[in-house]
């Protein structure tokens, strides 16, 4: 008998081992190009422009951001220290072949779903779509689930409701994948604003005047500054943010970057598509 489970035994490990190896080298492959393509953005960002600078040589963690999505958060960290994070997708190309897509990236010391500002409750699950990005709290089945804001923390009433996402249905052509090239970098605020210093934009709510990518690129630091509003969860909120940097990846797909508790940047057609830029003269003084 004991023969017998030994050679049953012996026949199953043989099995796996059969079958094994090809489970293990695709899931070897795929991690081996998803750990490329971090790499290769981080050094295009790094060597373009001065403020990732502190990406050089930092090493990586990765996290799954939610169920199915197939949306990953890299937090970059130089010391053990949070210096900046990227938000990956995986993506169908036009021959239905999965490919990498580099949904969001920022600089500073606190990244999107940082732990500083993590809900403590277990059932927390992190929902990403871009600034409206957020962690969702399963309540009891007699309460209703709640937001909170990804990057602040804020804690929104259990009313409001997301929207339908927007980032994860962007057309690849449109953000960054394999070959990647950081070309042309663009100043516009090299310093933390704060919306609100200045209200102009708020005048202006209502004008709905959109603003171009070239008008945009137009703007220098000395005489303009831009704002960028986006209305949250059915308009029940309105986030306005100070423009601050441009970045044209291969010459034709461009990102906006905002201050939003460090440096946040996103693809322009995600931007264009949510919210409205506003240009303000600075000539004058704050309002």
């Amino acid at each position: 008998m004991t023969r017998r489970i030994t050679a049953i035994f012996f026949a199953w490990m043989i099995f796996l081992q059969m079958i094994h190896p090809v489970a293990a080298l695709g899931e070897t492959n795929w991690d081996s190009q998803f750990q490329a393509r971090i790499q290769e953005w981080m050094k295009a960002i790094a060597e373009r422009d001065p403020q990732f600078k502190q990406w050089q040589n930092a090493r990586t963690e990765v996290q799954t951001l939610g169920a199915n999505q197939h949306q990953w958060l890299v937090s970059i960290k130089q010391s053990e220290h949070q210096v900046g994070y990227m938000v990956v997708g995986e993506t169908p190309d036009q021959a239905q072949q999965s490919q990498f897509v580099l949904l969001e990236y920022g600089v500073g010391e606190y990244i999107l779903f940082d732990d500083a500002f993590a809900p403590r409750e277990v059932a927390a699950e992190p929902v990403y779509d871009g600034f409206a990005s957020h962690w969702l709290i399963a309540q009891n089945p007699s309460s209703a689930s709640q937001m909170v804001n990804a990057k602040t923390g804020e804690v929104y009433p259990s009313a409001f409701h997301a929207n339908e996402p927007v980032m994860g249905k962007l057309s690849p052509d449109s953000v960054v994948h394999e070959g990647g090239r950081l070309t042309q970098t663009r100043l516009l605020k090299s310093d933390s604003q704060n919306p609100f210093d200045q209200i102009s934009w708020m005048h202006q709510l209502y004008a709905n005047k959109r603003i171009s990518w070239g008008q945009l690129w137009q703007q220098n630091e000395e005489q303009s500054r831009v704002t960028y509003t986006v209305p949250l969860y059915h308009e029940q909120v309105l986030a306005p943010y100070v423009v601050a940097s441009l970045h044209l990846w291969n010459d034709q797909s461009p990102y906006v970057g905002v201050w939003d508790e460090g440096l946040r940047f996103v693809p322009f057609s995600y931007a264009e598509q949510i919210g409205q830029f506003y240009v303000n003269e600075t000539s004058s003084p704050a309002e």
